[in-house]
């Protein structure tokens, strides 16, 4: 997955370079991409419906999709900072029975206390970007909240996958469709 999104979000970036005064390895991508999972994880919420009262139908398969979304944009980060998930451990499996909504709420918390280095010196180009283990342990604490969402939903790992990659496919072909339409104008 790792890969396929690095090639999708290159493809995305030739795309809109022109229009952006930013790279790719910047803080202000970092910023964005964080505030892309949020706004994920609000769709994500959305779908669900758990919090809405009024409303008893879940819409599980395009929450599973705004999940995938969720993912997409933290391995925008996991790239941007390289971090190395040798020393990620899942620690298992999780109560079911935990309750959607303690489980987003721990999502948001999780996906705020991601580490954003403010540095733009940091960025530069030839420099390896290097968390400290402690900020890492911000995005491991994050991966663990995840699976306890994907186990939640009942998704396995395979299932993971499928969605993750109908959706990186749905994702080029709206890059090609950009470069048509760009290349029309």
């Amino acid at each position: 997955m790792q890969k396929k999104q690095r090639e999708l979000d290159r493809a995305i970036y030739r795309q809109k370079s022109e229009s952006v005064d930013w790279e790719w390895y910047s803080l202000t991508n970092a910023k964005r991409l964080k505030l892309n999972i949020l706004v994920e994880i609000g769709e994500f919420a959305n779908e669900l419906k758990t919090f809405k009262l009024w409303r008893n139908k879940k819409e599980i398969d395009l929450a599973k999709e705004e999940l995938v979304d969720c993912l997409c944009f933290f391995l925008g980060l996991w790239d941007i900072y390289q971090i190395d998930f040798v020393d990620y451990k899942l620690n298992g499996f999780f109560r079911k029975e935990l309750d959607f909504n303690d489980l987003l709420l721990d999502f948001f918390f999780q996906t705020e206390n991601l580490i954003i280095l403010e540095d733009e010196a940091f960025y530069k180009p030839k420099e390896k970007l290097r968390l400290t283990k402690k900020e890492k342990e911000t995005y491991y604490r994050w991966l663990l909240t995840f699976n306890k969402i994907v186990q939640k939903l009942s998704m396995d790992e395979e299932e993971l996958l499928t969605v993750y990659l109908q959706k990186n496919d749905l994702n080029h072909q709206r890059v090609k469709q950009m470069m048509l339409e760009n290349n029309k104008s």
